[in-house]
Protein backbone atom coordinates (compact mmCIF):
# COMPACT_ATOMS: atom_id res chain seq x y z
CA UNK A 1 0.00 0.00 0.00
CA UNK A 2 1.41 3.78 -0.46
CA UNK A 3 3.68 4.98 2.09
CA UNK A 4 0.80 8.06 2.86
CA UNK A 5 -1.79 5.28 3.34
CA UNK A 6 -1.61 6.38 7.55
CA UNK A 7 -0.65 10.04 6.52
CA UNK A 8 -4.21 11.60 7.23
CA UNK A 9 -4.76 14.96 8.53
CA UNK A 10 -6.59 15.43 11.56
CA UNK A 11 -10.42 17.53 11.97
CA UNK A 12 -13.59 17.76 13.31
CA UNK A 13 -16.07 16.67 10.77
CA UNK A 14 -19.90 17.33 11.07
CA UNK A 15 -21.49 13.85 12.34
CA UNK A 16 -23.88 14.67 9.67
CA UNK A 17 -21.74 14.62 6.89
CA UNK A 18 -20.47 11.26 7.82
CA UNK A 19 -21.22 7.92 5.81
CA UNK A 20 -20.91 4.45 6.23
CA UNK A 21 -18.12 3.02 3.88
CA UNK A 22 -20.62 0.73 0.78
CA UNK A 23 -17.60 -1.84 1.06
CA UNK A 24 -17.20 -2.46 4.95
CA UNK A 25 -18.51 -5.84 4.99
CA UNK A 26 -20.27 -5.64 8.51
CA UNK A 27 -23.95 -5.32 8.57
CA UNK A 28 -25.01 -5.65 12.01
CA UNK A 29 -24.23 -3.86 14.90
CA UNK A 30 -26.32 -4.94 17.65
CA UNK A 31 -27.26 -2.14 19.93
CA UNK A 32 -26.36 -4.46 23.30
CA UNK A 33 -23.15 -4.09 21.75
CA UNK A 34 -22.80 -0.83 21.55
CA UNK A 35 -24.20 0.45 24.67
CA UNK A 36 -21.20 0.09 26.61
CA UNK A 37 -18.97 2.22 24.12
CA UNK A 38 -22.06 5.09 23.90
CA UNK A 39 -21.66 5.19 28.15
CA UNK A 40 -18.07 5.58 27.59
CA UNK A 41 -18.35 8.72 25.27
CA UNK A 42 -20.95 10.22 27.02
CA UNK A 43 -18.33 10.18 29.74
CA UNK A 44 -15.11 10.75 28.14
CA UNK A 45 -16.06 11.87 25.01
CA UNK A 46 -14.19 10.35 21.52
CA UNK A 47 -11.13 9.24 22.62
CA UNK A 48 -9.85 7.40 19.25
CA UNK A 49 -10.61 9.42 16.17
CA UNK A 50 -12.14 7.68 13.25
CA UNK A 51 -10.94 7.53 9.91
CA UNK A 52 -12.58 8.59 6.87
CA UNK A 53 -12.26 9.71 3.01
CA UNK A 54 -13.83 12.74 1.44
CA UNK A 55 -16.09 12.30 -1.58
CA UNK A 56 -17.92 15.27 -2.82
CA UNK A 57 -19.31 17.12 -0.03
CA UNK A 58 -19.66 13.73 2.67
CA UNK A 59 -17.05 11.71 4.29
CA UNK A 60 -17.10 8.11 4.13
CA UNK A 61 -16.00 5.65 6.70
CA UNK A 62 -12.63 3.76 7.01
CA UNK A 63 -12.26 2.78 10.21
CA UNK A 64 -14.98 4.06 13.59
CA UNK A 65 -18.20 2.85 12.25
CA UNK A 66 -19.47 2.37 15.83
CA UNK A 67 -17.76 5.48 17.05
CA UNK A 68 -19.57 7.60 14.75
CA UNK A 69 -22.78 5.43 15.42
CA UNK A 70 -22.52 6.48 18.77
CA UNK A 71 -21.88 9.80 18.45
CA UNK A 72 -24.89 10.07 16.33
CA UNK A 73 -27.34 8.37 19.10
CA UNK A 74 -25.88 10.97 21.54
CA UNK A 75 -26.32 14.30 18.78
CA UNK A 76 -22.97 15.30 19.21
CA UNK A 77 -22.42 17.94 16.34
CA UNK A 78 -18.88 17.12 15.58
CA UNK A 79 -16.10 13.62 15.97
CA UNK A 80 -12.52 14.37 15.35
CA UNK A 81 -11.54 11.82 12.46
CA UNK A 82 -8.32 11.36 10.41
CA UNK A 83 -8.85 12.28 6.65
CA UNK A 84 -7.31 10.58 4.28
CA UNK A 85 -7.27 10.14 0.65
CA UNK A 86 -9.97 8.15 -1.31
CA UNK A 87 -8.70 4.56 -1.70
CA UNK A 88 -9.04 2.89 -5.03
CA UNK A 89 -12.18 0.17 -5.15
CA UNK A 90 -9.67 -3.07 -3.89
CA UNK A 91 -8.10 -1.07 -1.71
CA UNK A 92 -11.23 -0.01 0.29
CA UNK A 93 -12.22 -3.22 -0.11
CA UNK A 94 -8.83 -4.71 1.57
CA UNK A 95 -8.51 -1.99 4.01
CA UNK A 96 -12.39 -3.08 5.50
CA UNK A 97 -11.04 -6.71 6.01
CA UNK A 98 -7.83 -5.97 7.27
CA UNK A 99 -9.08 -2.65 9.88
CA UNK A 100 -11.59 -4.99 10.72
CA UNK A 101 -11.28 -8.82 10.72
CA UNK A 102 -8.38 -9.13 13.06
CA UNK A 103 -9.96 -6.86 15.60
CA UNK A 104 -13.10 -8.19 16.35
CA UNK A 105 -15.24 -11.47 15.37
CA UNK A 106 -17.37 -10.33 12.07
CA UNK A 107 -20.52 -12.56 11.26
CA UNK A 108 -19.43 -14.75 9.12
CA UNK A 109 -22.41 -13.83 6.31
CA UNK A 110 -21.03 -10.37 6.17
CA UNK A 111 -17.60 -11.21 4.77
CA UNK A 112 -19.19 -14.32 2.45
CA UNK A 113 -21.31 -11.97 0.74
CA UNK A 114 -18.37 -9.28 -0.05
CA UNK A 115 -15.93 -12.29 -0.80
CA UNK A 116 -17.47 -12.34 -4.24
CA UNK A 117 -16.35 -8.67 -4.88
CA UNK A 118 -12.90 -9.13 -3.69
CA UNK A 119 -11.96 -12.09 -5.66
CA UNK A 120 -13.09 -10.20 -9.12
CA UNK A 121 -11.35 -7.23 -8.07
CA UNK A 122 -8.38 -9.08 -7.26
CA UNK A 123 -8.70 -11.07 -10.40
CA UNK A 124 -8.95 -8.17 -12.62
CA UNK A 125 -5.69 -6.87 -11.03
CA UNK A 126 -3.51 -10.67 -11.18
CA UNK A 127 -5.35 -11.33 -14.67
CA UNK A 128 -6.48 -14.87 -13.25
CA UNK A 129 -8.48 -16.14 -9.77
CA UNK A 130 -6.75 -15.73 -6.88
CA UNK A 131 -6.16 -18.75 -4.56
CA UNK A 132 -7.04 -19.30 -0.99
CA UNK A 133 -3.50 -18.69 -0.30
CA UNK A 134 -3.19 -14.98 -2.12
CA UNK A 135 -6.98 -14.35 -0.50
CA UNK A 136 -6.46 -14.80 2.79
CA UNK A 137 -2.79 -12.79 2.64
CA UNK A 138 -4.52 -9.97 0.68
CA UNK A 139 -7.94 -10.11 3.55
CA UNK A 140 -6.11 -11.01 6.65
CA UNK A 141 -8.40 -13.93 7.24
CA UNK A 142 -7.31 -17.11 7.80
CA UNK A 143 -7.89 -20.15 4.87
CA UNK A 144 -10.39 -21.91 7.37
CA UNK A 145 -13.01 -18.88 7.69
CA UNK A 146 -12.36 -18.16 3.83
CA UNK A 147 -13.38 -21.93 3.02
CA UNK A 148 -16.94 -21.50 5.97
CA UNK A 149 -17.55 -18.34 4.32
CA UNK A 150 -17.67 -19.64 0.21
CA UNK A 151 -19.54 -22.33 1.91
CA UNK A 152 -22.21 -19.30 2.95
CA UNK A 153 -21.97 -17.84 -0.58
CA UNK A 154 -23.18 -20.89 -2.53
CA UNK A 155 -26.82 -20.12 -0.35
CA UNK A 156 -29.90 -19.66 -2.11
CA UNK A 157 -30.95 -15.70 -1.69
CA UNK A 158 -33.95 -16.92 0.92
CA UNK A 159 -31.43 -18.64 3.32
CA UNK A 160 -28.95 -15.33 2.81
CA UNK A 161 -31.69 -12.62 3.96
CA UNK A 162 -33.33 -15.15 6.45
CA UNK A 163 -29.73 -15.64 8.51
CA UNK A 164 -29.31 -11.38 7.75
CA UNK A 165 -32.60 -11.11 9.98
CA UNK A 166 -31.20 -13.63 12.30
CA UNK A 167 -28.30 -11.63 12.88
CA UNK A 168 -29.86 -8.67 14.14
CA UNK A 169 -31.12 -10.20 17.26
CA UNK A 170 -28.58 -10.55 20.35
CA UNK A 171 -27.20 -14.02 19.98
CA UNK A 172 -28.90 -15.31 22.64
CA UNK A 173 -32.14 -15.04 20.48
CA UNK A 174 -30.98 -16.19 17.49
CA UNK A 175 -32.46 -19.51 16.22
CA UNK A 176 -30.76 -20.59 12.94
CA UNK A 177 -27.12 -19.58 13.13
CA UNK A 178 -23.98 -19.54 10.51
CA UNK A 179 -22.94 -22.86 11.69
CA UNK A 180 -26.25 -24.66 11.36
CA UNK A 181 -25.73 -23.50 7.46
CA UNK A 182 -21.80 -24.23 6.92
CA UNK A 183 -22.64 -27.79 9.05
CA UNK A 184 -25.76 -28.69 6.21
CA UNK A 185 -23.46 -27.58 3.47
CA UNK A 186 -20.38 -29.51 4.20
CA UNK A 187 -22.82 -32.49 4.37
CA UNK A 188 -24.66 -31.80 1.23
CA UNK A 189 -21.46 -31.78 -0.48
CA UNK A 190 -20.41 -35.24 1.53
CA UNK A 191 -23.17 -36.89 0.22
CA UNK A 192 -23.49 -35.80 -3.51
CA UNK A 193 -20.24 -37.02 -3.86
CA UNK A 194 -20.54 -40.41 -1.53
CA UNK A 195 -24.12 -40.95 -3.04
CA UNK A 196 -25.08 -38.83 -5.92
CA UNK A 197 -28.36 -39.97 -6.37
CA UNK A 198 -29.49 -39.63 -2.87
CA UNK A 199 -29.64 -35.64 -3.36
CA UNK A 200 -31.36 -35.07 -6.51
CA UNK A 201 -31.99 -31.74 -5.30
CA UNK A 202 -30.36 -30.30 -2.79
CA UNK A 203 -32.37 -27.63 -1.86
CA UNK A 204 -34.73 -29.65 -0.63
CA UNK A 205 -32.45 -31.93 1.19
CA UNK A 206 -31.19 -28.31 3.00
CA UNK A 207 -35.03 -27.46 3.84
CA UNK A 208 -35.44 -30.91 5.63
CA UNK A 209 -32.89 -30.22 7.29
CA UNK A 210 -32.97 -27.06 8.19
CA UNK A 211 -37.20 -27.76 9.19
CA UNK A 212 -35.86 -30.74 11.54
CA UNK A 213 -33.46 -28.42 13.17
CA UNK A 214 -36.42 -25.84 13.97
CA UNK A 215 -38.52 -28.59 14.57
CA UNK A 216 -36.32 -29.95 17.57
CA UNK A 217 -35.69 -33.48 15.36
CA UNK A 218 -31.74 -32.43 15.18
CA UNK A 219 -30.87 -30.90 18.67
CA UNK A 220 -27.02 -30.95 17.99
CA UNK A 221 -25.88 -29.08 15.31
CA UNK A 222 -22.81 -31.24 15.39
CA UNK A 223 -24.94 -34.40 14.96
CA UNK A 224 -25.30 -33.34 10.97
CA UNK A 225 -22.05 -34.52 10.22
CA UNK A 226 -22.98 -37.99 11.35
CA UNK A 227 -24.81 -37.95 7.63
CA UNK A 228 -21.84 -37.89 5.86
CA UNK A 229 -20.35 -40.47 8.05
CA UNK A 230 -23.64 -43.23 7.02
CA UNK A 231 -23.09 -42.07 3.52
CA UNK A 232 -19.31 -43.13 3.81
CA UNK A 233 -19.94 -45.80 5.99
CA UNK A 234 -19.58 -48.46 3.51
CA UNK A 235 -16.18 -47.61 3.51
CA UNK A 236 -15.96 -49.46 6.61
CA UNK A 237 -18.08 -52.12 6.24
CA UNK A 238 -21.95 -51.46 6.46
CA UNK A 239 -24.14 -52.69 3.71
CA UNK A 240 -24.36 -50.18 1.05
CA UNK A 241 -28.04 -50.37 0.17
CA UNK A 242 -28.90 -50.03 4.38
CA UNK A 243 -26.67 -46.87 4.66
CA UNK A 244 -28.62 -45.20 1.29
CA UNK A 245 -31.98 -46.32 2.82
CA UNK A 246 -30.97 -44.56 6.08
CA UNK A 247 -29.72 -41.72 4.17
CA UNK A 248 -32.79 -41.29 2.09
CA UNK A 249 -35.30 -41.65 5.03
CA UNK A 250 -33.01 -38.67 6.72
CA UNK A 251 -33.92 -36.29 3.70
CA UNK A 252 -37.79 -37.30 3.33
CA UNK A 253 -38.84 -38.56 6.49
CA UNK A 254 -39.44 -35.41 9.18
CA UNK A 255 -39.71 -37.53 12.23
CA UNK A 256 -36.18 -39.52 11.24
CA UNK A 257 -33.54 -38.44 13.44
CA UNK A 258 -30.28 -38.29 12.54
CA UNK A 259 -29.25 -40.25 16.03
CA UNK A 260 -31.51 -43.36 14.70
CA UNK A 261 -29.93 -43.32 11.25
CA UNK A 262 -26.66 -43.82 12.62
CA UNK A 263 -27.01 -45.91 15.66
CA UNK A 264 -29.26 -48.41 13.08
CA UNK A 265 -26.41 -48.47 10.83
CA UNK A 266 -22.71 -47.45 11.47
CA UNK A 267 -22.46 -46.79 15.15
CA UNK A 268 -20.62 -49.92 15.76
CA UNK A 269 -19.02 -50.15 12.46
CA UNK A 270 -17.24 -46.96 13.37
CA UNK A 271 -16.93 -47.92 16.88
CA UNK A 272 -14.67 -50.72 15.55
CA UNK A 273 -12.18 -49.08 13.69
CA UNK A 274 -11.90 -46.47 16.12
CA UNK A 275 -10.90 -49.69 18.15
CA UNK A 276 -8.86 -51.14 15.53
CA UNK A 277 -7.18 -47.61 15.01
CA UNK A 278 -6.31 -47.61 19.08
CA UNK A 279 -5.24 -51.14 19.00
CA UNK A 280 -2.77 -50.36 15.54
CA UNK A 281 -1.38 -46.67 17.64
CA UNK A 282 -0.67 -49.25 20.98
CA UNK A 283 1.18 -52.06 19.16
CA UNK A 284 3.36 -48.89 17.50
CA UNK A 285 4.08 -47.77 20.96
CA UNK A 286 4.43 -51.10 22.66
CA UNK A 287 7.21 -51.68 20.41
CA UNK A 288 9.39 -48.25 20.36
CA UNK A 289 9.15 -49.59 24.67
CA UNK A 290 12.21 -51.77 25.83
CA UNK A 291 10.95 -54.68 28.56
CA UNK A 292 13.25 -54.01 30.78
CA UNK A 293 11.86 -49.98 30.99
CA UNK A 294 8.09 -51.16 31.61
CA UNK A 295 7.26 -50.35 35.27
CA UNK A 296 4.36 -51.88 37.05
CA UNK A 297 1.43 -49.76 35.85
CA UNK A 298 1.56 -50.52 32.38
CA UNK A 299 2.08 -53.76 33.50
CA UNK A 300 -1.04 -53.91 35.05
CA UNK A 301 -2.83 -52.60 32.14
CA UNK A 302 -1.55 -54.86 29.58
CA UNK A 303 -2.27 -57.75 31.89
CA UNK A 304 -6.04 -56.21 32.06
CA UNK A 305 -6.43 -55.78 28.14
CA UNK A 306 -5.09 -59.32 27.50
CA UNK A 307 -7.66 -61.02 29.94
CA UNK A 308 -10.17 -58.63 27.95
CA UNK A 309 -8.93 -60.02 24.64
CA UNK A 310 -8.74 -63.60 25.17
CA UNK A 311 -12.38 -63.67 27.09
CA UNK A 312 -13.86 -61.97 23.58
CA UNK A 313 -11.83 -64.36 21.51
CA UNK A 314 -13.19 -67.80 23.30
CA UNK A 315 -16.40 -65.79 23.43
CA UNK A 316 -16.34 -66.64 19.52
CA UNK A 317 -15.27 -69.95 19.24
Amino acid sequence: MPADRHAGRLEQIPVDQILPNPDNPRLTFRQGELDGLQESIRQYGIQVPITVFKKGSHYFLIDGERRWRCASKLNLATIPALVQREPKPLENLLLMFNIHALREQWDLLTIALKLPTVVELLANDLKREPNEAELAAKTGLSRSIIRRCRLLMGLPQEYKTLLLEELKKPKSKQTLSEDLFIEIERVLKTVKRAMPEVVPDRNAARKALVRKYQNKVIENIVDIRKIGKIARSPNVGVDPEAAERAVRRIFTEPSFAITEAWNQTSAEAYAERDVVSRIDHLLVRLNELKVDEIDDDVREKLQELLDKAREILEAEE
